[in-house]
């Protein structure tokens, strides 16, 4: 009996030094790893191509002269732009971090939310990988959510139809957002090029918000007779897929007599849904009008 007490004893003993080893060891891996990433930390910010990283704070808050003056606008951005170079490859990406507007608060429930009481939302602007000189030296390659603005002037162009509008702030005009995108620049000289753009995915524009909600959704104006009782309508966005939401642009760009100039073709559909069908019903309590709303798919002339 003695025997077997001492024979346990030394099991546990054994087992407990196993257990102390085992948990020293995992003490250094967690170390090791902790120092990996410290070193690794090191490394990048002693590189001679570090990640540069700049933003800027951004406040805009708007007042209405009538209505009791309530607030139009309130909004706080925080913008952040991180761009790294390894060798050939340039990494970009620009984020927003925004405080939006006043709470749309209803009922109690909604005071449980803190992003309802507080609304902000993230958003990626742009997010992509550059290579210059990929295959060959005269061509660049870039791939992500990107924004390719084509023309030349500083708020109206014609032939900037790549990126859909952010109609959010109409005050904000000309603004656009990001689309994933692959886009090839081919270089002759300095001074004629050819882009090649192939959007997978179809975006739509988004319509502003706040006191101008309304600015696309003109009342319906009926004879005096008519009563409108129901307005509904119906938005039908293409199949995500390879080809029915898909963009494809081409732009030959080129300098010659102090003058810039460009011929683009895009094939692809309008950001701004427009109506293809409507149906006006009578009922005892007035008029319903149902509308169909589709993104126009065609060729976009040449410019």
């Amino acid at each position: 009996m003695v025997t077997s007490n001492t024979s346990n004893t030394s099991k546990a003993r054994s087992a407990e030094k196993t257990a102390i080893i085992n948990l020293k060891n995992k003490k250094m891996k967690s170390i090791s790893i902790s120092f990996l990433i410290l070193i690794t930390a090191m490394a990048i910010a002693q590189e001679s191509n570090p990640l540069l990283i700049k933003g800027e704070l951004y406040s805009n808050h708007r007042l209405l002269l009538k209505d009791q003056n309530d607030w139009a606008w309130n909004e706080n951005r925080l913008d952040l732009n991180m761009q790294k170079r390894t060798g050939s490859i340039n990494f970009y990406s620009n984020i927003w971090l925004r405080h939006l507007n006043a709470p749309q608060l209803e009922t109690s429930q909604q005071l449980y939310s803190k992003d309802q009481i507080n609304p902000w939302n993230l958003e990626i602007r742009e997010a992509y990988a550059e290579v210059r000189g990929f295959v060959f030296d005269n061509l660049d390659f870039k791939i992500g959510r990107q924004l390719i603005p084509w023309g030349t002037a500083d708020q109206f162009n014609p032939t900037d139809n790549l990126n859909p509008f952010d109609l959010e702030d109409v005050l904000d005009f000309g603004r656009r957002r990001g689309i994933e995108a692959v886009n090839l620049n081919w270089y002759f000289n300095h001074a004629f090029s050819l882009q090649v753009v192939y959007i997978p995915f179809f975006r739509p524009a988004n319509l502003p918000i706040g006191v101008f909600s309304e600015l696309f959704n003109a009342p319906v104006k009926l004879p005096a007779e008519m009563v409108l009782n129901q307005y509904s309508d119906k938005l039908i966005m293409p199949r995500h897929n390879l080809t029915d939401g898909a963009t494809l642009g081409f732009r030959f760009k080129g300098f010659a007599l102090n003058t810039d100039f460009s011929l683009s073709y895009i094939y692809g559909r309008d950001g701004l849904p427009q109506p293809v069908k409507s149906k006006l019903t009578n009922t005892e309590e007035g008029v319903d009008i149902y509308l169909s709303l589709i993104h126009i798919s065609e060729p976009t002339r040449p410019y």
